[in-house]
């Protein structure tokens, strides 16, 4: 029998070819928009990255956590999180007892991630100052502040991943994506021995514009400020095998490593 392939592991064994194998120095300082939370019962710590589908995974932890197969409340809510058995890191040094936990971080497509920032936390919000006071930033206006790094549109959940979480500074035991995430949380439920009575949905999905694509996003932005943006998430593609070609059609995967 042929075992069965793990991709959020091999993500993980990339990421660390990627970064070389972290020395864990004498301390790793999370920074103050650090997103670590531990389910402390089962030694379990995800690195939740704004807009990469964590709401609905640390919702998901805390059923693991308690043992109850139902929506229990708020996820972003850190009161809410310590009741139900999840543990927020806080900022400053990384206790050590937590090194020796299951690690994983989320992620998914850098320019999907800026559509869905766009569509849920720009539009109808203060977040990303406009060029008119009052009034929201279009969708080009908004990638060409980010591609420029605008001071006055700087937010969490559109900072690129590095400075949102030491990436390179500690060993991740998995990568989970959005696009696979059914199949992640499935894998995920395997290696950790867990029963499949826990069922696992996504929260918060913005539909945005009726019948505009992700691809209508892109293509809407001048060849300039793409190039800008493209070369800005750069990093973030490469780290965890995302690319954009110049006809603007994006992809996921490792070459022939076979996983998304």
């Amino acid at each position: 029998m042929t075992s069965e392939r793990f991709c959020a592991q091999e993500r993980a064994n990339y990421l660390e070819e990627l970064c070389g194998e972290p020395d864990y120095p004498d301390e790793v300082t999370l920074p103050t928009t650090n997103h670590f939370f531990a389910d402390e019962k089962h030694r379990i710590m995800i690195c939740a990255l704004p807009k990469t589908g964590t709401t609905s995974l640390k919702g998901f932890l805390m059923k693991l956590a308690t043992g109850l197969d139902k929506h229990l409340g708020p996820s972003h809510n850190e009161t809410n999180l310590i009741k139900h058995g999840i543990t927020k890191v806080k900022e400053g040094r990384f206790p050590d007892k937590y090194r020796s936990y299951y690690k994983f971080v989320e992620v998914r497509h850098p320019f999907t991630r800026l559509i869905s920032a766009y569509k849920d936390k720009v539009v109808n919000t203060a977040n990303c100052k406009g060029p008119v006071h009052g009034v929201f930033p279009t969708w080009v206006q908004f990638a060409e502040y980010v591609a420029n790094g605008n001071s006055s549109c700087v937010n969490r959940h559109w900072m690129s991943y590095n400075d949102l979480c030491p990436i390179c500074e500690m060993k991740f035991d998995a990568v989970t994506k959005l696009e696979t995430i059914s199949t992640d949380v499935n894998q995920f439920l395997k290696r950790h021995n867990f029963t499949n009575k826990y069922q696992f949905g996504q929260l918060n999905v913005r539909p945005g514009v009726p019948g505009k694509t992700n691809e209508d996003y892109l293509n809407e932005l001048p060849e300039k400020v793409f190039s800008k943006l493209r070369k800005k998430l750069s990093a973030d593609m490469k780290l965890f095998g995302y690319d954009i070609d110049d006809e603007r059609r994006m992809s996921c995967g490792y070459g022939k490593k076979g996983c998304c």
